[in-house]
């Protein structure tokens, strides 16, 4: 092989630079992993901040946020915030769930829980405890739309959701009662909603409860209804008498509220979301106090009122007119140095008497009561229950009362009053007792005496009369008297059997009298004849002319 064969045999080696196709792997699964990595940061959701008081029952990584039992959200982390004394819990929300984050969404800890509502949250002792949101309202214009950053979680579970259809008060209270979220608000028996809060404003000094009506039931609320407590059982001995009321049973130990218009009322507007109602403390505090307008008048007693209290009833022959507002001798600016009178403030409230409750009836009704005070119209006290002593107001017509009409003091019209009742009697028994006590007593005492000491020896007497009848009685003489008594009796009785009539003697009697009374007839005509002529039984008697029958004779 010659050299040019064998270099030409060599091979040529050229250097050439490329990307090998191993690496295409590689950068595929990169592409995936940061497609990955986007997706996952695109659909992680919003994160927000939910601040409690407590962390109990909420782990990092583990407790969920739910919608209806649908999970919407995990918490990522839980940590103490130190200046507001409180917890912040970060949780993410799915971003199907976003839209639901309005300004008013609620959010809470669903745990076991014992309360007025019932038993809730027993399934969480298996599962766990976990976050239930409640979306917000979209329809309220006053609030944004767009999503928070941070919430306030609810301590408690609210009663009712935000998006039920229904009517929502507040009923306001001078006095707490018992009664706690949850609690059942009745109409005529029937539940119709529950409380949804409550609590005490500083700045009124009242107690606060907010209730939720139901709907269709919102509508039988309207502007004139009344709201009371209806807990436990309520017992009153009062002027009215004894009345005891209770409610269902499930209110005698959680309690509850019940509403409705008064007796004699109307049905006003329609009440709106937001109104606030007076929250009474019983059903005889409603019946008390249901009107708004009345006018006020200032009553003067000269007798004790002992058993008069705030809220006793003012009646006009039976029928409640108004109530007493209050006792005070600093009413009108009175002593009991200047005028030893009580005075007592009540109330007349036209709407009892079928008026409408508003302030322009209030002047004509009181004219037309100063048209009755001047007929006699006074008032008096009665007692409205003999066990309690309990009084209250009467009105009433006395045409012998003089003509007075309403006077004025320290702002007040004053109704002129009559002593009645009890008091009407004890003076008349003083007036009576007066009498007596003014009459000359002691002669007719002496008289007395006197016809008292006769009537002893007349007594004394008939004593021993009665004590000698008695030995009379009882000597053997006196005792023998019956037996012969009794056979003096028996010869009666056989001599009175002789004249019977079925005696013999009795026959003979009866005959001799017949043939008496015949041989008397016989003798008329003789007797006759000698009483015209005495001489006839000597001489012969003229013969008188022959009796004709038929024509007349004379004798």
């Amino acid at each position: 092989m010659t050299p040019n064969e064998n270099s030409a045999a060599q091979p040529m080696i050229k250097e050439k630079r490329s990307i090998s196709s191993i690496w295409v792997l590689p950068l595929i699964a990169l592409c995936i992993g940061g497609w990955m990595v986007y997706q996952d940061w695109a659909n992680r959701g919003k994160l927000i901040t939910i601040s409690f008081i407590t962390a109990d029952g909420i782990e990092a990584g583990k407790t969920k946020i739910k919608i209806r039992n649908v999970e919407v959200g995990k918490v990522e982390s839980v940590q103490l915030n130190y200046s507001e004394n409180n917890v912040l819990v970060q949780a993410r929300i799915e971003p199907g769930a976003e839209e639901l984050l309005l300004e008013n969404a609620k959010f809470w800890v669903v745990r076991p829980r014992v309360g007025a509502a019932g038993v809730s949250g027993l399934g969480t002792l298996l599962s766990g405890a976990y976050i239930e949101m409640a979306p917000g309202d979209n329809d309220n214009k006053r609030l944004s739309s767009r999503p928070l950053d941070v919430y306030t979680g609810l301590e408690e579970p609210p009663v009712t959701s935000a998006t039920e259809p229904g009517l929502r008060l507040e009923l306001v209270s001078d006095n707490a009662h018992s009664l706690s979220v949850g609690v059942t608000v009745l109409y005529k028996g029937f539940p119709v909603g529950r409380i949804e809060r409550v609590h005490f404003d500083p700045l009124a000094r009242q107690a606060v409860y907010g209730v939720f009506i139901k709907s269709p039931y919102d509508q039988l609320v309207s502007a004139d209804s009344r709201f009371w407590n209806m807990s436990g059982i309520n017992l009153d001995l009062s002027a009215n008498g004894v009345n005891v009321q209770t409610g269902t049973f499930d209110t005698l130990f959680s309690g509850g509220i019940t509403f409705d218009i008064p007796s004699g009322g109307r049905q006003g507007e329609a009440a709106k979301d937001g109104d606030r109602f007076r929250l009474y403390a019983d059903f005889n505090s409603v019946k008390e106090r249901p009107y708004s307008y009345y006018n006020e008048y200032l009553l003067l007693f000269d007798q004790s009122v002992r058993g008069l209290v705030a809220g006793a009833p003012v009646e006009f022959r039976g029928v409640r007119i108004g109530t007493v507002e209050h006792i005070s001798f600093q009413i009108a600016n009175l002593t009991h140095a200047e005028d030893p009178r009580v005075p007592v403030i009540i109330r007349l409230e036209p709407g009892r008497l079928g008026y409408n409750d508003e302030e322009s009836i209030l002047k004509d009704a009181h004219q037309k009561l100063n048209d009755w005070v001047n007929r006699g119209m006074r008032a008096s006290l009665k007692s409205g229950n003999l066990i309690t002593g309990s009084l209250f107001v009467d009105f009433d017509l006395y045409p012998d009362a003089q003509q007075q009409p309403l006077t004025q003091q320290e702002g007040y019209s004053i109704i002129p009053t009559v002593s009645g009742g009890f008091v009407q009697l004890e003076n008349k028994l003083i007036s009576v007792l007066s009498k007596i006590e003014s009459l000359q007593i002691e002669p007719v005492i002496g008289r007395v005496d006197d016809t008292l000491k006769s009537s002893e020896a007349a007594i004394n007497q008939l004593n021993t009369t009665l004590k000698q009848i008695e030995k009379l009685a009882k000597s053997k003489e006196t005792q023998a008297l019956p037996e012969e008594l009794i056979a003096t009796l028996r010869e009666v009785r056989l001599a009175t059997q002789g004249i019977s009539p079925d005696s013999q003697f009795y026959i003979a009697l009866t005959d001799t009298l017949q043939t008496l009374q015949q041989t008397l007839k016989q003798l008329q005509p003789v007797l006759k004849t000698l009483d015209n002529k005495s001489n006839a039984l000597i001489f012969d008697a003229k013969k008188g002319p022959d009796l004709i029958p038929g024509e007349p004779n004379e004798n």
